[in-house]
């Protein structure tokens, strides 16, 4: 074979090869199947113009052409291996590690170069370990109670980012739910601890009303955070014209000694009195209030007015004004504690009558005390009267008459004072000149009438308490009304004959005229 024909030949395997790589170009462009086949076309090439020159020369060339060709198949195999094993083997080794659970993993620069798959594949593989690393610092920040860490999805299909971002919705809202039901138990134990103060602070206070309502408005100011407080009682000392009465009013630390009163349905404390319903404003009328501090006269915010009442009772209200608004728990706390004021008021203003009434019955008792003394000794000598009486019965007849006598004498003298004497049917069978003057009645209006026609009771009827005591053979006392007019207190007394009930003794005490 000539030279030219062997050229030829050659130079047609290289134009094939050529066009292999070129063909290879434009159907692998940037993938690494083009490198390979860019890699693998050399030997190849090599080993069929090494064919063709030992089939052209003889077999004797295959002495050179064999190493060479192996030494190039070798090469193109090393460059092949290095091209993919490498980065196989990284790539294997971090999967391993991401498979673990191991997301802090590092990739060298060499792998990530180029625009073969094998490349964008580590790249991505990148890519995905910086997101799940994203997603570990975001699960710590969360797990920290860091609510408020910021996450980037991948993109639209990034399901465990959008599960990660739900999850801290969720706590979020957990949290907020948390952070409100933390809120209303702070409020709860607040009205709860503030209601029991003020049960302490009424219980130790109950006997006076001024320094009662004093303690009330100061403790009220500081507990609620106002800055000024007043308290209206009841003042019914004339039923027909009741008014409300300024008991104590607190600002700013100071006690303020006020005269002040409201007429029933005057401005706003008038009308919550005879509405018996709360008022709180925020937007006040003009010179309503004004509460003096160091910054001067100013208008406060808020008004909160609510009425003293305890079993639909109302004993006065109570109005408190802030610079601040009331929040909807401390309304509901200043109307609980409202109740326990009004009871206590109450129980206090019971407690004041009642003093009255045992210092008025004290001093009435010792009046009684005396009368009833005179009386006693009057009794006395009636029964020793009676006791003489039955040591001479031997005398029935002159006894008799002597009875009768001392029962005349007795008469005449009690006819001196206020009395009248009872048959035993309870009427009125003789009455002194005394009582006729002080009921301005003549004897015969009087004499044969029920004595339940002149004295009235309370409770047990006279007529009842003269069977029940009197006629039982044993003295009684106690408070009536006589003619309806005027107010007694009365002694009735049994009077013997022969040893049997005939008359009844009713001594009239203390007189007043209504």
């Amino acid at each position: 074979m000539s030279n030219s024909v062997l050229i030829t030949g050659v130079l047609l395997i290289l134009l094939a090869g050529l066009i292999a790589i070129i063909l290879a170009k434009l159907f692998f462009k940037k993938s690494i199947v083009f490198n390979i086949v860019a890699v693998l076309t050399l030997p190849i090439l090599n080993a069929v113009i090494m064919g063709f020159i030992v089939g052209a020369r003889g077999l004797i060339h295959l002495t050179w052409a064999a190493p060479f060709a192996v030494i190039f198949i070798l090469g193109a195999y090393g460059i092949v291996t290095k091209m993919i094993k490498g980065p196989l083997a990284e790539m294997l080794k971090k999967v391993d590690s991401l498979v673990e659970g191991d997301v802090h993993i590092g990739f060298e620069d060499k792998f990530l170069k180029g625009g073969n798959e094998l490349a964008k594949l580590m790249r991505r593989l990148v890519r995905l370990t910086d997101s799940l690393k994203g997603i570990v610092d975001f699960a710590n920040h969360i797990g920290k109670g860091e609510l408020d860490v910021e996450y980037t999805l991948l993109g639209d299909k990034d399901t465990l980012g959008k599960s990660m971002l739900n999850m801290r919705h969720n706590l979020q809202e957990a949290e907020i739910e948390k952070q409100k039901r933390q809120h209303e138990d702070e409020q709860r134990n607040w009205v709860t601890i503030g209601v029991a103060k003020f049960a302490e602070l009424l219980r130790v206070n109950n006997d006076n009303i001024e320094e009662l309502c004093h303690s009330i408005v100061s403790n009220m100011v500081k507990y609620v955070g106002a800055n000024q407080a007043g308290i209206f009682i009841l003042n019914d000392d004339e039923p027909k014209h009741p008014i409300l009465e300024l008991k104590a009013c607190y600002a700013y630390e100071r006690r303020k000694f006020l005269q002040k009163t409201i007429e029933m349905g005057e401005g706003l404390l008038g009308t919550c009195f005879l509405e018996r319903q709360s008022i709180y404003m925020t937007q006040l009328p003009k010179d309503y209030i004004h509460i003096t501090s160091g910054l001067g006269d100013e208008t406060p915010r808020a008004l909160l007015i609510v009425p003293l009442m305890v079993n639909e009772e109302i004993y006065g209200v109570i109005e408190i004004a802030a610079f601040t608004d009331f929040e909807s728990h401390v309304r509901e706390f200043v109307e609980k504690v409202a109740e326990s004021i009004a009871s206590t008021i109450a129980a206090v203003k019971v407690n004041i009558r009642t003093n009255k009434l045992l210092e008025l019955s004290k001093i009435q008792g010792e009046e009684m005390a005396g009368q009833e003394e005179e009386l006693r000794q009057n009794m006395e000598e009636m029964q020793a009267t009676q006791e003489e009486m039955a040591r001479k019965q031997r005398e029935a007849e002159a006894a008799q008459q002597q009875l009768m006598k001392t029962n005349a004498n007795l008469e005449a003298r009690l006819m001196a004072v206020p009395a009248f004497v009872l048959s035993t049917d309870l009427h009125i069978s003789n009455v002194s000149n005394v009582l006729l003057s002080e009921i301005n009645c003549s004897e015969d209006q009087v004499i044969g009438l029920p004595v339940s026609d002149l004295v009235v009771t309370e409770g047990a009827t006279i007529d009842g308490m003269l069977h029940e005591k009197v006629l039982a053979g044993h003295a009684c006392s106690g408070e009536g009304i006589l003619l309806g007019k005027q107010k007694i207190s009365f002694y009735a007394s049994p009077v013997y004959h022969h040893s049997e009930i005939d008359k009844i003794l009713f001594v009239c005490i203390d007189l007043v005229k209504s």
